[in-house]
């Protein structure tokens, strides 16, 4: 459970895979790789309530920091994650305070947020007493609210401000969607690259954690030299689409 705050602490860059095809053996693959975690998407994804809880276990015992992107203001799923082990949740289309109050409601323990108690499941999982786990995964696990819209950085020092608000994740999809009102993206393109240096900044001035997602090793080595505390680099398609090609490509008859 200590893995990711401790990799965070000691200012080191975490790595993370992003999966949305819930399969465990696929996971089992990803997750054999120098990822420190992996994202489970349940926004665009295929996981459901049971397939998230077995992929969850399947990364802790891979050694893998599990972290979950809800549902758009899916709360009750925040919770549930939780429950199931996540240590990171990450909230889509966070746009205002309000927005980022009702996603700590869900995600932290009194008296910061509202989490109902349920914690066994992660304690067990994570081979903890269960008042150990009660008092300590505050501590250990992160609220990132995801900041994709003209709106939401429009309001994010109001955002960050809300306690119990661990830090953001880009979206630089959906970002340069809001910023340029077309619908087909340009992830740090020209029009939002100097949007998403500002939103580093301001978050590190506050003191939280920066995320952000990345098509590829060029976007990827960008947000390191950004000083970005979580990059993640692919998704399936690419990492599907990658393997069968270097199989084809090194072929002699086709």
């Amino acid at each position: 459970m200590y893995r990711l705050k401790k990799l965070l602490d000691a200012s080191q860059t975490v790595l993370s895979g992003w999966c949305g095809i819930s399969d465990l053996r696929y996971l089992e693959t990803v997750a054999g790789f120098d990822f420190d975690a992996i994202v489970l998407d349940m926004q665009h994804g295929f996981f459901d309530d049971f397939s998230i809880q077995n992929a969850i276990a399947t990364l802790v015992a891979r050694g893998k920091a599990p972290l979950v992107r809800i549902p758009l203001t899916r709360w009750d799923l925040a919770s549930r994650v939780m429950d199931f082990g996540a240590l990171a949740v990450i909230a889509p289309m966070i746009n205002n305070a309000d927005d980022a109050r009702a996603f700590v409601s869900a995600t932290r323990m009194v008296p910061v947020g509202a989490r109902s108690f349920g914690p066994r499941h992660a304690a067990t999982l994570y081979g903890l007493e269960t008042n150990d786990y009660l008092r300590e995964f505050d501590q250990c696990s992160l609220a990132l609210a995801m900041v994709e819209t003209r709106e939401a950085c429009d309001n994010l020092d109001e955002i960050l401000a809300v306690d119990g608000i661990d830090g953001v994740l880009i979206g630089p999809g959906d970002l340069s969607i809001s910023f340029r009102q077309d619908p087909v993206p340009d992830a740090y393109g020209e029009d939002t690259i100097d949007v998403v240096k500002d939103i580093i900044s301001r978050c590190k001035q506050k003191g939280k954690k920066t995320a952000a997602f990345s098509f590829d090793t060029q976007a990827a080595n960008m947000l390191h030299k950004l000083d970005v505390d979580i990059i993640s680099v692919g998704l399936d398609v690419s990492y599907i689409a990658d393997g069968i090609k270097s199989h084809l490509d090194g072929l002699d008859f086709r």
